[in-house]
This record gives C-alpha cells, sequence and structure tokens, in this order.
C-alpha cells in the first residue's frame, strides 16, 4: 500500500479519536482561536471573548475532583442554545486570516446546525482536520523522498491532538510540509520551472500568512544545486554566481544579522545578558522549569493546557524509530544540502524562544528576564521532517541495511501505540 494511503488509514480514526478524547475548550488556547475564527465573519461577538478568559472555567470540575471534566458542564455546554443576536455579519479577510479560515467555516455550518458553543466548536475542529489530513494525503502523494518521515512525524501524539482542535497551528503545519516537499522535490529533479516559481510565490504568502519565523525557510533555497528553466533561464549566469562566492554570501549575512543583534540587544538589557538568559533557557532546568516539560516532551506530546504528558519511555522510542526511518530514507541531496537542512530545526528553536522572549516573556516575567517563557514544543514539531536529508547522506558511513517494509510495519506499530497510550492517560486525566 501506498505511503500516502496508510496515513490516510491512519490518520482519519486517530484524529477522530483525539477530537472526542479532547474536550472542546481543552486543547492549548482554544478559546483564543475560537475567538479569533469567529472575528473573520463576526463584529462585537462578546461569546467567545469571554470564553478565551475563561477557557478553563467552562467544563471543568474544581481541582479535587477525580475527572478534570464535569460531565453535566460539558452536556450543557452542547446542548445550551446561545443568542448571537449582537453579532454582526461583517466578513473581513487578510493573510494573516488565512490560517484561522478553516476552522471559522466549520463554525459558521455548526451555528446553522444548532448555536450552542459545543457544536460551534466541534464543527470547526472537524474542517480544521480535513484540511490536516486532506493537506498532508496530497503532500505526502507529491513528494519524492521522505514519505515516511512525512507521515510518522505528522502522526505524532503532538500533531494529533492539533489536528483535532481549533488551533492555527493546524494549517501552519501544512504550509511548514508544502514547503518541505517544494525544497526536496527541487534537490530531487535540480529544474527551477515557470510552474515552481509560481508555487514558490504562493508558499511566500503563506508562509508570511502563517507565523513569521517560517520565513526563515527561505533562504535554505539557496543551499540548492540547481538550474532554471524557461523564462527563468537568463537568471542561470547571476545563480552559478552566487554558487560560486556562497559560502561568503553566507558569511556576510551571519555577520550581518550578528551586528544587527548587537545593536538591537544594546538597549534591552544588552549582549552579555541575553546570551546568559539563552544559556539558562536551553541548559539549566532549575532556572527554566519548561525546559524537560513543555519545551522538550511537548515536542511529542504534552497535552491538553499543559496537564498530562507521554511517558519519557515512550518519547525515547518514538526518537529512536524516527532515526531509523530517517536512516531508511533515500535523499539525492549533496552534503550541503543535507547539512543545511538539518539547521532549519534548531534554527527555528532559537527564532521562536528568541521572539518568545521579547514578545510574551516581558508580560510574564517583566523586562529583561533571566530567561525565555511562552515557547512550546509542538511549535517545533512540524520542522523535525527537516532533519531527514542529514541522515540520508550519511547512511553509507554507517552501513545500515533495512527492509523498507519491516520499517513501514514499525512505523504504523509504533503510531498506534502512541495513540493508544494517550488515549489511556487523557482518559484517566479528562474523563474518569
Amino acid at each position: 500500500m501506498k505511503i500516502e494511503k496508510i496515513f490516510l488509514f491512519l490518520a482519519v480514526p486517530c484524529i477522530a479519536l483525539f477530537m472526542f478524547l479532547m474536550p472542546v475548550t481543552e486543547a492549548p488556547d482554544e478559546g483564543m482561536h475560537a475567538s479569533m475564527a469567529w472575528n473573520i465573519f463576526y463584529d462585537n461577538s462578546k461569546t467567545f471573548e469571554w470564553l478565551k478568559l475563561h477557557q478553563t472555567d467552562v467544563i471543568n470540575n474544581e481541582s479535587p475532583a477525580p475527572a478534570d471534566v464535569n460531565k453535566g458542564k460539558y452536556i450543557k455546554f452542547f446542548t445550551e442554545k446561545k443568542d448571537f443576536s449582537s453579532d454582526v455579519f461583517s466578513p473581513k479577510f487578510s493573510i494573516k486570516s488565512i490560517i484561522h479560515l478553516p476552522q471559522a467555516i466549520g463554525m459558521l455550518i455548526g451555528k446553522a446546525i444548532y448555536p450552542s458553543l459545543g457544536v460551534i466548536m466541534t464543527c470547526g475542529r472537524l474542517f480544521n482536520a480535513l484540511v490536516y489530513i486532506i493537506g498532508i494525503y496530497f503532500l505526502i502523494k507529491f513528494l519524492q523522498a521522505g514519505k515516511l518521515t512525512m507521515l510518522f512525524i505528522s502522526l505524532l501524539p503532538m500533531m494529533l491532538q492539533q489536528a483535532a482542535s481549533l488551533s492555527y497551528d493546524v494549517l501552519n503545519y501544512v504550509i511548514i510540509a508544502a514547503f518541505f516537499v517544494f525544497y526536496v522535490n527541487l534537490f530531487s529533479d535540480r529544474k527551477f520551472s515557470n510552474k515552481r516559481f509560481i508555487e514558490l510565490i504562493i508558499l511566500v504568502f503563506a508562509l508570511w500568512g502563517s507565523k513569521s519565523n517560517n520565513l526563515l525557510l527561505l533562504p535554505f533555497l539557496a543551499m540548492i544545486d540547481f538550474e532554471f528553466e524557461g523564462v527563468l533561464t537568463i537568471l542561470n549566469p547571476i545563480y552559478e554566481f552566487l554558487k560560486k562566492y556562497r559560502k561568503y554570501f553566507i558569511i556576510a549575512v551571519v555577520l550581518l544579522g550578528v551586528v544587527g543583534l548587537y545593536f538591537f540587544l544594546k538597549s534591552r538589557g544588552g549582549t552579555q545578558h541575553f546570551i546568559w538568559a539563552m544559556f539558562n533557557t536551553f541548559f539549566l532546568n532549575q532556572e527554566n522549569g519548561h525546559l524537560n516539560t513543555f519545551l522538550t516532551i511537548g515536542i511529542f506530546g504534552y497535552f491538553g493546557w499543559l496537564a498530562v504528558a507521554l511517558p519519557l519511555w515512550l518519547i525515547f522510542i518514538d526518537i529512536a524509530v524516527l532515526i531509523i526511518i530517517f536512516f531508511s530514507e533515500d535523499f539525492q541531496a549533496t552534503k550541503l544540502e543535507g547539512n543545511a537542512s538539518a539547521l532549519v530545526f534548531p534554527l527555528q528553536v532559537l527564532a521562536i524562544v528568541v521572539g518568545m522572549y521579547f514578545a510574551w516573556t516581558p508580560h510574564i516575567l517583566g523586562p529583561n528576564a533571566n530567561i525565555s517563557q511562552g515557547a512550546q514544543g509542538r511549535y517545533f514539531t512540524p520542522f523535525l521532517i527537516y532533519l531527514a536529508p542529514l541522515f540520508s547522506i550519511y547512511k553509507s558511513k554507517f552501513d545500515i541495511k533495512m527492509e523498507q517494509k519491516s520499517i513501514i510495519k514499525l512505523s504504523i506499530i509504533i503510531i498506534l501505540i502512541n495513540v493508544a497510550v494517550s488515549f489511556a492517560v487523557l482518559w484517566a486525566y479528562y474523563w474518569v
């Protein structure tokens, strides 16, 4: 069976399970995402603004109760009709609203079916899940190498939870995966055609419309050796010049970035303080209590409102299986392309943590804090896929020989074990 079909057969039941296992409003920031999606079509809506502020109160028991969810409150959340007469229908779209559009459409349909918050939000979840399943299915289908890697990472428990939620992570994941397809297919056939140019323009707008840090993926295209075709052929001499002096351009860009960061930090605690803050964030768990939880375990499975996690032994197994999958892939990448691709993950982690240090941490810990807070491992998960080409180019040095069918079977088994364990920990926390 083709990898994309295996994804489809696994994704549909697994995401459906997470959709009903994870209570509505309990996925991270789900109230906020509901409000942002709703505001695409409506003005003056106080219902979802209220929910954004009281997301943890609306369906929960008091903390001493054995189950987190109060079943009576939860049933009422689905059966109680809401009055939306004060909501003014005023559609407004922008490039930044794209990542909330699937759930917004679903919520509109949910309101027409039955105007309760539970039904509206569940319909939003359904549309979000459909976009994820359909999007990843076709991306795996068109990907020329790394299909099993994309399947496995797309079905990690953290990805399944988000795919079944109202989060904008869903379309963000699809956009990041779409760029990976473009990236891999480009160094597989090494032809930059007119069609690819149009695809790239669409991807640039998608990356910009999702999260700003995603734009950091674009410079990595300059690491690929390719030729322009069609009307773009006139650019070949320019690109040959760029390739000839590529390392000097890279050094110049890095130095400019360091100098720019130095002057940026002068009025924000200074460079030395910033370096120590990053050191504390990434290396000292006694300083950053989120390091070994939300940041690391969160890449694979820290569920709900950061309430319950996958056991570490299972995460170690996931990492081992992921490495086996990486070694099994056959990317047609040069050493430069493989090594450059591997830098995507740490660069994105650093960019997100630094961004949170300046955008979110001051609201929590005040200015010039000693650590960065606000980043979660789920922000990093979709970038794991960019590590795969590195393992592929070095696998010959390890003389690794594996049967693809056996690796596919192993991947499916581990995915199902992940889902079974996730079911157990979520059921125990929320429902019993």
